[in-house]
């Protein structure tokens, strides 16, 4: 594939806006740049405008997954932008635009990586390549898949989210909860009449 070819790739997935809940367009487009392949990838459409691609090519015991979500966060103020969000400006060796670098680039290099293996005739076993909707808000597409059993047999995952050329082999998450509790606080010396929260 040629160069041009890779970066029009991007910007046409940076034109296409997926900003939360509308996921359903990127995975079509991708869907499409698949077949050109004659790569079979399947889009699993849920909710409003959003989905789930998952493409299974090559064939060995282990499976390798190739994941990316792509949806981004919100456009905000266009005045604040250099260029307009959605028209992937390239300016020097710079490509500008929304989820240019949160993720979609790295979900575009996963594509193309794929592609050209394939076009090659060169995959070098089973490869997953799985881009999910909603990982900005509350990551619905990945917990479908999982649900679904889509990455139960994987042996390793690359994600292909920006890190400035570092390599990460593992990372700290989150979780967040709430603790409501009720008691009636009294003095210490006088614990007997109140009800302790916990």
């Amino acid at each position: 594939m040629e160069e041009k070819e890779k970066i029009k790739i991007l910007q046409d997935l940076i034109q296409i806006n997926s900003v939360n809940g509308n996921g359903l367009e990127v995975a079509e487009y991708l869907h499409k740049l698949f077949a050109k392949s004659n790569l079979e990838s399947k889009v699993d459409e849920f909710g409003d405008r959003r989905a789930n691609l998952v493409l299974d090519v090559g064939q060995s015991e282990k499976v390798l997954g190739l994941t990316g979500h792509m949806d981004t966060v919100a456009l905000g103020n266009e005045d604040k932008w250099s260029y307009p969000p959605l028209e992937a400006k390239i300016d020097g060796d710079r490509l500008y635009g929304r989820g240019a670098a949160d993720m979609k680039s790295g979900l575009a290099a996963l594509a193309i990586a794929i592609i050209e293996l394939s076009d090659l005739g060169k995959i070098p076993g089973h490869i997953r390549f799985i881009a999910t909707a909603g990982e900005e808000y509350g990551t619905p597409g990945a917990n479908r898949l999982r649900d679904l059993g889509v990455a139960k047999d994987l042996d390793a995952l690359v994600v292909g989210e920006a890190t400035n050329g570092d390599i990460i082999y593992a990372h700290s998450g989150s979780f967040n909860y709430r603790i409501v509790s009720h008691g009636k606080s009294v003095h210490s010396s006088t614990p007997e009449l109140g009800n302790n929260a916990l």
